[in-house]
């Protein structure tokens, strides 16, 4: 296949004054000049010095999603004129911030890092896919999990160009009603920030080359709605041959199942246009536009919670038309290296959304609410609560076995069966001793964040962190450049078959354990998965 020609380029001319905005134009000439300049489809973008990498933050992959653009497909066609200033990141999405709605529209943009010194050969890219629900954290410009910033510091001097990019969150990006069916020749709604994943996949596999990352070499990694959007992403048609690799962190859906459209309408989407009096008007869609972003996002805004989620991905026959999980174990999705994984107490954080759980009443009350009567007796028999410290740790433990650590195993064992791709599953279970609250939380939910990133929040890493910080950066780059993890002197980490199903416990002393040992993943797998209504 022929590769694009690796050129670092500026536009022609007399650079104007930094800090160009974005609008559609006519696109200039382009051509090579300066190492901190690159060129790409919009135009002109400088680069600042960030560490030992150079950052080019607050590209537009598409126009701003405003006005009548609003709940539509993204629209790519965008430029600028003269140098754009890359050296600060483009605003967040709307999302609620400290109860407050914060972030603008006006929000689609890119970044990418890569080695000060441009590199002699085309590199690998890692794009991020944050969590948050879908409906928090976008992952550029946005606060982040716990204080992390997800940049690029510490994983491009493995060898690697990393993109963190923002996508359209809660109702912006994924409500569907039959008022927006209306607008589309589809006859569809949702996925817009579906949509932007997409154009952001294929800005990266025109563009990527201006900052030497290869195009041929795109693995994603990504956590909680992040994992799960990973999961939904690479069985679409829309993304053949953009994605290369990918690791799932503790996916959000689980395993890799989506709602339906007529779910999402049914649900979320019938209920946000009632709380926003939208309703009973004439013309739905156009009382939607008249609201502000404010009132859109403040009227049903995401949760953390045991409970399904309220925004994501749906099932429209078009950009998803089959369950991912089905399409994968169908052999109908790309045959790609995958690591997927979890921590070991997902859901403790969470645990009294479901209900406060006190007791052994309210344990089972939980349970009622979150897995269905049906199913209750069976859980109490293997997960009685006088196991566990408390009723509501049992109830974590029950929660984070049904929903992340056997829904990881089910996803890994789905893969292995259907393609020859090599699959490595892992158990975060490393807890940060060197803070009372982070230490009572233990390896909770997005717990492996700081450990692929920066530690740049207030809490201070000790020796442990940091051995176990470089064994992940090691094994997810290495995964990103060859399509295995392993190397170096990190523990040997071994591929999951139709015969092994084992998985890597990533802690102080990383090392390979048996399936068997963690989850209760056999009977889990005989109570049966009921998409819940929100």
């Amino acid at each position: 296949m022929l590769r694009k020609i690796f050129a670092i380029t500026v536009c022609a001319g007399m650079f104007p004054v930094l800090g160009a905005t974005a609008a559609p134009s006519k696109k200039t000439e382009c051509h090579a000049d300066s190492p901190m300049i690159a060129c790409v489809d919009g135009g002109a973008v400088q680069g600042a010095k960030q560490g030992s990498t150079l950052a080019f933050k607050g590209i537009p992959y598409a126009q701003a999603p405003v006005g009548a653009l609003r709940w539509k497909p993204p629209i790519t066609d965008v430029h600028w004129d003269g140098v754009r200033d890359g050296s600060q990141y483009g605003a967040m999405c709307p999302q609620v911030v400290d109860g407050k709605v914060e972030g603008s529209e006006d929000c689609l943009f890119i970044n990418v890092w890569r080695p000060e010194q441009k590199p002699k050969r085309l590199l690998p890219v890692m794009i991020w896919l944050t969590g948050g629900g879908n409906h928090q954290y976008s992952g550029a410009g946005s606060p982040g999990f716990g204080g992390v910033v997800y940049n690029g510091e510490k994983l491009v001097p493995e060898g690697v160009v990393v993109v963190t990019y923002n996508l359209r969150l809660n109702a912006l990006g994924f409500l569907a009603h039959p008022a927006l069916d209306a607008e589309r020749p589809e006859k569809i709604s949702g996925n817009y920030g579906s949509l932007d994943q997409v154009a952001m996949l294929k800005w990266v596999h025109r563009n990527i080359t201006a900052f030497g990352g290869d195009p041929d070499r795109v693995f994603l990694f990504g956590s909680s709605a992040g994992g799960g959007n990973i999961c939904a992403l690479i069985t679409s048609p829309k993304t053949r041959g953009l994605i290369d690799g990918a690791a799932m962190e503790s996916p959000v859906p689980t395993g890799c199942e989506i709602p339906t459209l007529q779910d999402v309408e049914n649900d979320t989407g019938k209920n946000l246009v009632h709380a926003l009096g939208c309703d009973t008007a004439g013309d739905v869609a156009a009382c939607l536009r008249g609201k502000s972003a404010a009132e859109v996002v403040g009227a049903i805004p995401g949760k953390f919670t045991v409970l399904p989620r309220t925004y994501g991905p749906n099932l429209d026959g078009v950009l998803f038309k089959e369950q991912p999980i089905k399409a994968i174990a169908e052999k109908r999705a790309p045959a790609i290296p995958v690591i997927v994984g979890n921590t070991a107490g997902e859901t403790v954080a969470w645990a009294d959304t479901a209900g406060k759980v006190t007791d052994q009443a309210s344990y089972e009350s939980a349970i009622d609410r979150v897995f269905g009567q049906k199913s209750r007796d069976k859980i109490l028999a293997v997960y009685p609560a006088s196991n566990y410290a408390t009723p509501r740790a049992a109830f974590a433990q029950v929660t984070t076995d049904a929903e992340f650590t056997c829904q990881t195993h089910r996803v890994a064992m789905a893969f292995a069966k259907a393609q020859k791709q090599p699959v490595f599953r892992y158990f975060f279970n490393h807890v940060m001793e060197n803070d009372p609250a982070l230490k009572a939380v233990g390896a909770a939910h997005t717990a492996e964040h700081p450990f692929l990133f920066n530690w740049q929040g207030k809490y201070k890493p000790d020796e442990r962190d940091l051995m176990v910080q470089r064994f992940m950066v090691g094994y997810w780059a290495r995964m990103a450049k060859n399509g295995n993890p392993n190397g170096g002197d990190a523990p040997a980490w071994q591929a999951v078959s139709p015969k092994n199903d084992g998985f890597l416990e990533i802690s102080t002393h990383p090392q390979m354990k048996l399936s068997a040992t963690n989850g209760h993943c056999d009977f889990w797998d005989t109570i049966p998965f009921v998409w819940p209504h929100v």
